[in-house]
Parts: structure tokens; C-alpha cells; sequence
């Protein structure tokens, strides 16, 4: 049985969390009594959010930390536990985005993305995990995103590979914890106001009007409004996190019927535009 994390008084600790997402769930957590160390690689983001959280009281953290490096996360861990003597709540939140034609896309581009948004997210399981079975409690959140759901388009075909890698990852990861006490979530955001958008990657490109995001996918909410769902995730013990539930029919559609989800979506992505994806031409 999960013993409930009380995030008063919790001490947390998350990757990517000097901006976006990361960040708004930082102060979310501190607003609500947690103590939070910030891994990132952005240094003086890390100060700003470490100064942030500092206005609510709260201890607070900044480790320069590359999910891509075996020593940087398990350097993450070490640090935690010297300076907290416990770890209660993990947030493996890192991540890039990649747009492109899948044959055109290099394997260095796909083994990257796949090396930060999902071994960044095993890097931070295998670093973590042992201390909270120690413990014999705590909570992980791995953020995946709508796109490890279901594939929501064709033009970020690796993206949703390593997307639908961490939700596959997670949900082994909830069977094998939740006995041993440890709580553990996926969050799937749909389109959030963050900054990813600095690192994404467009490759193999030569109209940008291929890139396709269906309208349902169109409605941004603010990081903040996402954190607060990862807050209320931990304490009602839910698994499954998403940043729009009134999107949710899709993924049950999906669920139910993939055969029959793929037949009327593909004429839907498509609709007003040709085979390659570009819009045609209006005579």
C-alpha cells in the first residue's frame, strides 16, 4: 500500500526544472511546503527559480545536471541526499523536440532525442529508485506527453517514439513500485506555454507549412496550470496526468479501437492538404 507523500515539508527534486513545466511545478511544490532542488543545465534560470522558490520559505537548490550523463544524475542523487538527508518526490522532466521526416532525420538526431527524453528519464529511475525503496516511500513523475498516447501527428514521428517509450516505461515502473509503497505517475501534456520550442530541432524541412498540428492540440494552457495538475496528481494518488482532461475522449477512443481511432483520424490531419502533407494549392 502507497503511503501518501505530504508535500509539506516534502523535499523534491526535479530535472528540467529551471523552466516550463519543471519550473512551474518547482514553485507549485514550494507554494505547498516542499523543499525542491532544480537540476538543469541553464544556469542562471536555475538561480531565477532558485530565487523564486526562496520567496515562499522554502530551501531550495540549483545542480547543474545533463540527463544525457550517467555522473551528472547520479551526482543529482548524491547531492539530494547530502544536503536532505531523504528524497520524498522525483520529477524526470527533461526533454527536447524533434520535427521531421523520419528517413531524413540522421540516426545522431533520433539517438539523441531518445538519449534525453527517454534514457534521461531511465538515467533519473536508476538513480532515484533505490533511495526510495529505502525509504519505503516517496512519489515519481516521468513526463512523457499526449504524444505517448497516441501518435497526434506525422511530421514528430521520433518524438512520439520516445514519448510512447516513457509512458511504457512508467506504467511497468507503477506496477513494480506501487506494492513496495512508492507512488507513481506520467504526466502527458498536450500544447503548454513553455520554451521547449528554443531547443526543438527541424530537420529535413523545406516548408514549414508540413508541420501540422491538429486543432483539438491547439489550445495552450500556461505552465502554471499544469503544475497545479501534478500537485493535485500526488495527492489524490493518480496515475495518469493530463494537462487538458477535456481531450481525454480521444485517448479512450483510441484505447478502445485503434484500428478504427487511425481510419478517422488520418482524414482529419489531412483534410485541406495533399499525401506529403503540404496544404494544396487553393485554385
Amino acid at each position: 500500500v502507497t503511503r501518501t507523500v505530504e508535500i509539506s515539508g516534502a523535499v523534491a527534486v526535479i530535472t528540467g526544472g529551471a523552466s516550463g513545466i519543471g519550473r512551474a511545478t518547482a514553485l507549485a511544490l514550494a507554494r505547498a511546503g516542499a523543499d525542491v532542488v532544480v537540476g538543469d543545465i541553464h544556469q542562471q534560470r536555475m538561480d531565477e527559480t532558485v530565487a523564486a522558490i526562496g520567496e515562499f520559505g522554502r530551501r531550495a537548490l540549483a545542480v547543474r545536471c545533463d540527463v544525457t550523463s550517467d555522473a551528472d544524475v547520479d551526482g543529482l542523487a548524491r547531492v539530494v541526499l547530502s544536503e536532505f538527508g531523504k528524497v520524498d518526490i522525483v520529477m524526470n522532466n527533461a526533454g527536447v523536440a524533434l520535427l521531421g521526416p523520419p528517413e531524413r532525420v540522421p540516426m545522431a538526431d533520433w539517438q539523441r532525442l531518445f538519449d534525453i527524453n527517454v534514457f534521461g528519464v531511465v538515467r533519473g529511475i536508476r538513480a532515484f529508485v533505490p533511495i526510495l525503496l529505502e525509504q519505503g516511500h516517496g512519489w515519481i513523475i516521468n513526463t512523457a506527453s499526449i504524444a505517448g498516447l497516441y501518435a497526434h501527428g506525422y511530421d514528430n514521428i521520433p518524438y512520439i517514439g520516445a514519448k510512447h517509450a516513457v509512458v511504457g516505461i512508467t506504467e511497468g515502473l507503477y506496477l513494480y513500485l506501487r506494492p513496495k509503497g512508492i507512488g507513481v505517475s506520467v504526466l502527458c501534456p498536450e500544447l503548454v506555454a513553455t520554451n521547449i520550442g528554443e531547443s526543438a530541432r527541424m530537420i529535413g524541412i523545406d516548408d514549414p507549412r508540413w508541420i501540422n498540428f491538429p486543432p483539438h492540440l491547439l489550445r495552450p494552457i500556461q505552465p502554471d496550470a499544469a503544475a497545479e495538475r501534478v500537485v493535485a496528481a500526488i495527492r489524490q494518488e493518480r496515475f495518469l496526468i493530463l494537462t487538458h482532461p477535456e481531450n481525454e475522449e480521444w485517448v479512450v477512443n483510441h484505447g478502445r479501437d485503434v484500428e478504427g481511432f487511425l481510419a478517422a483520424y488520418l482524414p482529419m490531419l489531412y483534410e485541406g492538404r495533399d499525401p506529403s502533407g503540404l496544404p494544396v494549392a487553393e485554385s
